[in-house]
């Protein structure tokens, strides 16, 4: 098998046992010590910015339970090529500090090396992560540039 498809396969255990038991520590289990971890988000939320090393990765996933309530997580398509998997999927989840419930599609890219991740990368629309911790009149105008 090759390393491309054993990657995929490992990828797609990690979400399936996330999915199952509602915790991250299967991901956690799969980190290299010297992984990273970024959100696309922009500077001044909770979540923003890179999380070097697995003790910052757990403080992440701690900050992520207070930052947003996860309802939902689906994956539907696992890519793999060589060292990298990309993970598509969508989540609903609720931004605690406004009880806003927002819906988005996902994109995790996630680098191996030796059969742990490396990096990790997801892209996708928090929006409304943003707008909660955004300065009171900046809201305002997020809101109107439909962010």
């Amino acid at each position: 098998m090759s390393e491309a498809k054993k990657n995929v396969d490992r990828t797609r255990q990690i979400f399936e046992e996330m999915s199952r038991t509602g915790s991250v520590q299967p991901l956690l289990d799969k980190l290299d010590d010297d992984a990273t971890f970024k959100l696309s988000l922009p500077p001044g939320t909770p979540l923003s910015g890179e999380f070097c090393g697995r003790l910052a990765i757990v403080d992440y996933f701690d900050r992520l339970d207070e930052v947003l309530d996860v309802q939902e997580i689906h994956t539907w398509n696992f890519v793999g090529n060589g060292d990298q998997v990309i993970v598509l999927g969508d989540e609903q989840f609720i931004v605690r500090k406004t009880g806003r419930s927002c819906r988005s599609e996902f994109a995790f890219i996630l680098d191996f090396r030796d059969g742990m991740i490396v990096r990790v990368l997801v892209i996708e629309d928090l929006s409304g992560v943003v707008e909660a911790f955004a300065p009171v009149g900046a809201r305002a105008v997020a809101r109107a540039s439909g962010s």
